[in-house]
């Protein structure tokens, strides 16, 4: 047998992604399981024609979960995957105070990708998770201080990157 696990999509638009998951253990548990996939066009959003995925830009800001009898292990997927938090019990965790809960990258990271990977620990018969994860999109390749934003004199959206302004329409 297997865990019957679910994965839904509950919201996906340009700037937030918001996903709910659900595991019902028959003992087996997760191991490094995708749940959250950063590349996958279907995550991404279109601009002029292209569509862009958040990649490493992939940010967490909210996470609302119970776990009966197990604990969940969320990693950043990379070559050696890095935990991101450890959930047990039930909480909601918003991360307004510190911003967002962002991936290091593949610099800090070798083979970071910013997609999400959960693994079950101590799974048994019968336990279960629930989880409600909020995250952001940000620009691929952007730094933090780059921004995305529509002029008022309607000339159009501008991407301000390293500095230069692209105009996207």
């Amino acid at each position: 047998m297997a865990d019957i696990v679910t994965v839904q999509t509950l919201a996906n638009a340009a700037r937030f992604l918001v996903m709910r998951f659900t595991d019902v253990s028959d003992g087996t548990g997760e191991s490094g399981v995708l749940k959250v996939d950063a590349t996958d066009p279907a995550n991404g959003w279109v601009v002029q024609g292209q569509t862009l995925v958040p990649g490493t830009s992939l940010k967490i800001t909210k996470v609302a979960y119970a776990c009966r009898g197990m604990k969940l292990r969320m990693q950043w997927q990379a070559t050696a995957p890095e935990d991101v938090l450890v959930l047990g019990g039930f909480n909601t965790l918003e991360f307004d105070d510190i911003g967002v809960i962002q991936n290091p990258g593949p610099v800090a990271l070798p083979g970071a990708t910013g997609s999400i990977l959960f693994t079950t620990v101590g799974a048994e018969s019968g336990d279960s998770y629930s989880v409600d994860l909020w995250m952001t999109k940000g620009i691929p390749g952007a730094a933090a201080e780059d921004v995305l934003i529509e002029l008022e004199d309607g000339a159009g959206v501008w991407l301000w990157e390293s500095g230069d302004a692209i105009q996207w329409g």
